[in-house]
């Protein structure tokens, strides 16, 4: 199972840097598309694998980081941005 754990993380990472290399997306395409390949992976395995809250907080690092990047916001700008729902003014992303 820690094989299939790197195997989300990877893909994680893998997504978001190639946000950075796609910048030419707009901000909801960005987003749509780490979605897909970032975090798709991850769905899959959150049914079969138990993940300890320190593995859930790195992927959040990751996930941050990409939504961050995709929606061109600076990196100092808070996480909440992406964790609070649409009608408190969030991305409602993780």
């Amino acid at each position: 199972m820690s094989a299939t754990r790197e195997v989300v993380r990877e893909k994680a990472r893998v997504a978001r840097r190639d946000l950075i290399k796609k910048h030419t997306l707009t901000p909801e395409l960005s987003a749509e598309l780490f979605a897909q390949k970032g975090i798709g992976a991850f769905r899959f395995s959150v049914a079969i694998i138990e993940w300890s809250q320190s593995e859930l907080e790195g992927l959040k690092k990751i996930w941050v980081q990409a939504y961050t990047i995709a929606w061109q916001v600076p990196w100092s700008t808070t996480n909440s941005l992406y964790a609070f729902s649409t009608a408190e003014g969030g991305h409602e992303c993780n």
